[in-house]
């Protein structure tokens, strides 16, 4: 069914212009909104990474790049004990997908995320890459993309390395964000859903790759589990939480004198729950109300009363070897699943993940998890250990406790616990060795003073007096035990009664040390010089003051201070040719298609003469693409051109598009191909053949 002016069309366009209507949700990133190419401030992590002394050199070959990352990551603890996530994927998605034509399978497309924890030493934090480095490596096409953190920026950076190759000259400039956020409508990187069938995770496509480039690629196995494409899909989920913690932390605590205590209360927060291990922070303290819970409310309902529109950062799982025999997986037949229908097209508009509009409390939840991201385990180590040698006062919490008592011929003893008292409630079951003391075992259903702790594992021995001495530590977490406002539980002392062996006395020593995160964050605020005070959340600047506060030895942090980068680069564009027959494709599509990179196709690229060449090559698939937009939107079988949320329908929300500038188009597309001798068929008859059949579109020689 073809029709125009299609209402689920301008449903989208009105989406897409309402984000800062008060009565609409408001996205948290607005699609067609991509920013300046060149960072507003600081430089993507990529650049740190890649430079020194005012030069800036990638590793060649590709192993070795990746041996200089894993150098700066801890694979202690790391998921899969692996620094570094890669997948393989042959028929993709990505602009250079038919650089490798037809031969896909013997160059696919290596899509990388980090992951890990950085490595430190005693006066080095790191460089914190963990969700906020991702590659795409093409070696048919000597091209590196990459998204990386820009911290001073709180956005992602795009870049693009060309000529990475034997022998080439490597080139690192920055990406247009008008094409790269045609596909990352978030800013920020995507994932396909699972089961993640275009990678090597699928076996059909894990078997073809193993029979062109054996049992790995350019040191990536060719047949992995669905494990690694978990992950990297992990990971970019929690890179686009990035854009929502830092809108949290600059506009919701509001406006004025009491933005930088609402923050300071807000880093506390993060702080007590990076210290917990997840497990929680205080929101019972006079400071929670006044300092953090009415500012983020009365934020909430001045700036976002809808809510927020929160973007989707997963594409549609695809299945490129759907249908395909044993007998038709050669080259040609493997070849025609390189196109991508517009149900699969990242270029398609995707409405939003949801839209978020919880009460305040879930918006301080939101904010504190998220600001926990940007911090790392080294962080919190080095905080537990200040506020563990700090001068603090101590009290107890006591319980009664039923014991039973099991001895066994191995020579330890089975000793079950059941303690109870208001303060104090927990179940154990401690194992003694007989021969020295030595206690081990696990604690559960523990609670302090009515909150919860989960399961503990303990550690400890029998002292001169009989009593035993246990220290309670979380199994995942190598910090010390502590309450959610921060507080450490030291040590719990058993006392096993001598006269009734079924009764004991636990007795829990508490540390109040936590008390002491708030009155220097307080401090903190109170300087009008402080980082807290403005801006987004930068650790390299907001953990150096704190840290000083704390009396800590100075440390070298990253990635701020610019000082060591060449000057950034972005592609040059020439001046667009003074051609009456080309305004209309030079208004509507110069963005993405007027560069001297070859995808997207850079039919206007060069001179007028050599444009009308190109687009007449192009012919047939222009029409094709500009065709789709009198088809429904669920009946098309490609996305239509320009992208729906492109800056030349945006400008004036699509309103004279349909009877405006594609017309104009249409028109300008037949003059120019009959004037280069190309004329084209009618739209229908382009539309019965399939766009893959159509003449290629690349640039001309």
């Amino acid at each position: 069914m073809a029709f125009r002016h299609s209402p689920v069309l301008l449903l989208l366009w009105a989406c897409l212009a309402c984000g800062a209507a008060s009565a609409e949700s408001v996205w948290v990133v607005a699609p067609g909104e991509p920013g300046p190419d060149i960072p507003p401030q600081g430089r993507s992590l990529f650049d740190h990474l890649t430079s020194d002394d005012g030069r800036q050199v990638v590793p060649f070959p590709y192993e070795a790049l990746l041996a200089s990352l894993r150098e700066k990551l801890n694979p202690e603890n790391a998921y899969l004990g692996q620094t570094i996530k890669q997948v393989l994927i042959p028929l993709g998605r990505s602009l250079q997908r038919e650089a490798a034509a037809p031969y896909f399978f013997s160059s696919p497309r290596i899509v990388l995320a980090v992951d890990a924890e950085p490595a430190t030493t005693p006066s080095d934090t790191g460089i914190l890459l963990r969700d906020r480095l991702f590659m795409g490596y093409l070696e048919a096409a000597n091209v590196l993309e990459i998204i990386s953190y820009n911290e001073s920026a709180a956005r992602f950076e795009f870049q693009v390395v060309h000529d990475y190759r034997a022998g080439g000259s490597p080139k690192v400039r920055y990406a247009r964000r008008l094409v790269c956020t045609a596909c990352h409508q978030n800013a920020a990187p995507i994932f396909a859903r699972p089961l993640w069938d275009e990678t090597n995770a699928n076996s059909r496509v894990a078997r073809q790759l193993q029979k062109r480039t054996g049992a790995e690629y350019l040191g990536t196995p060719n047949k992995l589990g669905i494990d690694v494409a978990y992950a990297i899909d992990n990971s970019t989920d929690r890179a686009n939480e990035f854009t929502l913690t830092q809108k949290l932390w600059q506009q919701g605590c509001g406006r004025g004198d009491a933005v930088a205590q609402c923050r300071a209360a807000l880093l506390t927060r993060t702080l007590q729950y990076a210290l917990t291990g997840g497990r929680g922070f205080d929101d019972e303290s006079d400071d929670y109300k006044d300092s953090l819970r009415e500012p983020m409310r009365d934020s909430r309902q001045h700036l976002w009363p809808q809510g927020l529109w929160i973007p989707d950062p997963d594409i549609p799982n695809r299945r490129p070897l759907a249908g395909i025999g044993a007998q038709d997986q050669t080259a040609k037949p493997l070849a025609q699943r390189s196109n991508i229908t517009a149900a699969f097209e990242p270029l398609a508009p995707r409405p939003p993940q949801s839209s978020w509009n919880p009460d305040t409390e879930a918006w301080v939840d939101r904010a504190v998890s998220g600001l926990a991201q940007f911090l790392t385990t080294d962080d919190a180590r080095r905080i537990d250990a200040y506020l563990a040698q700090a001068p603090v006062r101590q009290s107890n919490a006591t319980a009664q406790c039923d014991v039973m008592r099991t001895n066994r011929e191995t020579g330890t003893e089975r000793i079950k616990l059941d303690c109870q008292s208001d303060d104090l409630s927990f179940k154990g079951l401690l194992y003694r060795t007989l021969s020295n003391g030595g206690l081990s075992g696990r604690m559960r259903n523990m609670q302090l003073h009515g909150e919860e702790l989960g399961v503990l594992r303990i550690a400890g021995d029998q002292n001169s007096d009989g009593q035993y001495q246990i220290v309670l530590k979380r199994a995942d977490s190598p910090l010390r035990l502590r309450r959610s406002n921060g507080d450490e539980l030291l040590e719990l002392t058993l006392r096993l009664s001598q006269q009734e062996p079924t009764r004991a006395v636990a007795d829990l020593a508490i540390r109040h040390d936590g008390q002491l995160l708030g009155q220097i964050m307080r401090r903190l605020a109170s300087d009008p010089d402080s980082h807290l005070a403005s801006g987004p959340f930068r650790r390299a600047d907001i953990l150096p003051e704190l840290f000083d506060a704390l009396g800590l030895e100075p440390l070298t942090w990253c990635c701020t201070d610019t000082s060591a980068l060449p000057p950034a680069e972005v592609e040059p564009s020439a001046p667009p040719p003074d051609q009456p027959r080309l305004a209309a494709f030079l208004k509507a599509c110069a963005g993405c298609h007027r560069s001297s990179a070859p995808f997207p196709p850079n039919f206007l690229a060069g001179g007028a003469e050599q444009i009308l060449r190109k687009i007449a090559h192009c012919g047939e698939r222009i029409q094709y693409r500009l065709a789709m937009w009198d088809i429904d939107p669920a009946n098309r079988a490609k996305t239509p051109m320009p992208p729906l949320h492109s800056v030349s329908l945006r400008k004036d929300g699509g309103k004279h598009w349909m009877s405006g500038l594609l017309p104009e188009l249409r028109q300008a597309l037949r003059e120019i191909t009959a004037s280069e001798a190309s004329p084209l068929p009618e739209e229908r008859e382009t539309l019965t053949r399939p766009y893959a059949g159509l003449r290629s579109c690349l640039p001309a020689s």
